[in-house]
């Protein structure tokens, strides 16, 4: 069973059972720190880092559905479910690593009970803010 660990977790599966809960899910993903999978960043396990400025970094992807998307997490407990040997991940607001990610499909809690595939096209009407027009007239 899906215990949520944070507000963004509630959030997820709460939009998951009811639509009306998707605007406020959305708000908190922007604001949110995420985590992705960078395997080549050396960093020791349990430390953390910043990345410098202009550093190039490889960001684990996997196939889903044809395309491809970066494994992305909510909290670093779902990061364990997701991979069984230790991996160096990367934090960042959402917000700021959709911008660093342009065109970007990304798939939140992959292999979780509570997941959700974002494509890149959902995450530019969710950073432009159109999201909220759209989500905000659905009938319920």
């Amino acid at each position: 069973m899906f215990e949520p660990q944070n507000k963004l977790e509630a959030l997820l599966q709460a939009a998951a059972k009811d639509p009306k809960a998707a605007p406020a899910f959305y708000q908190a993903l922007l604001d949110s720190e995420i985590y992705i999978l960078t395997p080549d960043v050396p960093i020791a396990p349990g430390e953390t880092r910043s990345l410098q400025p202009q550093e190039k970094v490889n960001i684990a992807t996997v196939d889903f559905q044809g395309l491809k998307w970066h494994p992305a997490f909510t909290s670093k407990p779902r990061i364990s479910d997701y991979v069984k040997e230790p991996e160096s991940c990367l934090g960042a607001v959402a917000r700021d690593l959709f911008a660093m990610l342009p065109h970007s499909n990304f798939w939140l809690n992959p292999l979780s009970e509570c997941q959700k595939p974002l494509p890149a096209s959902e995450i530019e009407l969710v950073t432009s803010g159109k999201i909220f027009d759209m989500v905000g007239n659905t009938k319920g």
